[in-house]
This record gives structure tokens, C-alpha cells and sequence, in this order.
């Protein structure tokens, strides 16, 4: 006799629609106004060391002004003077961008922001 047939493979279902890639537009200091300006706290362990310089911090927003992410664009040379930017750049917020008149919420801005270390 015939040998019964094989079961058909189940189809897979359809993979779904990736969302669409955040679009990024880098703005500068002067087309943004904070908020919530950020304050970086000098560590105590690098004043005392006389640690100095300038951290730039890449600080993404999103359309409604706050701070999503951050990362060191330009290091200082000293890793705690780093993270006191980084720490302080998360705490900004910036006018809404799309009070602006632009963006979407799939859109994501970049602003390169310095933090000044000097000891006075």
C-alpha cells in the first residue's frame, strides 16, 4: 500500500514591519535652549589631584526636549571628570523641539555639549 503522505511543513507567519530608523539631526548650543540646564559636580578626588580640562558629552534628546542618552564624544583625559559630565548631561532637558516646528517622535537630536573643569 501507499505510504501516507507527509504532512505539510507549517508556513511560518509573516515577519513583522521593522519601525521605521530613527532619524538623528545634530543641532548646535545655539539652536537650543535648556530647561534644565546641566550642572556637573567638580569630584572632590580630582580637585585635590588638580585634575583639569574639558569633556565634550554627544547628548541625544528626544523631541520633547529630554536627554535619552550620552556618551563622551571628547574625553577630558581623567575618567572621574568623564563621568561627572556624562552624570550631568543625562540631567538636561531643552526646549521641546517640536514646539520648534520640527521632529516626530522618530526623530532624535544630537548636541554636542562641553563641560569646563578648571580649578580656580
Amino acid at each position: 500500500p501507499p505510504a501516507p503522505p507527509a504532512p505539510a511543513a507549517p508556513v511560518a507567519p509573516p515577519a513583522p514591519v521593522a519601525p521605521p530608523a530613527p532619524r538623528l539631526v545634530e543641532v548646535t548650543q545655539g539652536q537650543t535652549t535648556y530647561v534644565r540646564e546641566p550642572r556637573a559636580t567638580y569630584p572632590t578626588m580630582s580637585r585635590k589631584l588638580g585634575e583639569t580640562g574639558t569633556v565634550v558629552v554627544a547628548v541625544y534628546f528626544n523631541a520633547d526636549g529630554m536627554a535619552k542618552r550620552a556618551e563622551i564624544a571628547k574625553s577630558s583625559g581623567y575618567e572621574r571628570l568623564d563621568q561627572a559630565a556624562l552624570s550631568a548631561a543625562m540631567t538636561a532637558q531643552v526646549t521641546p523641539f517640536r514646539q520648534l516646528g520640527g521632529g516626530d517622535a522618530q526623530t532624535v537630536y544630537l548636541l554636542r555639549a562641553p563641560f569646563n573643569f578648571v580649578l580656580n
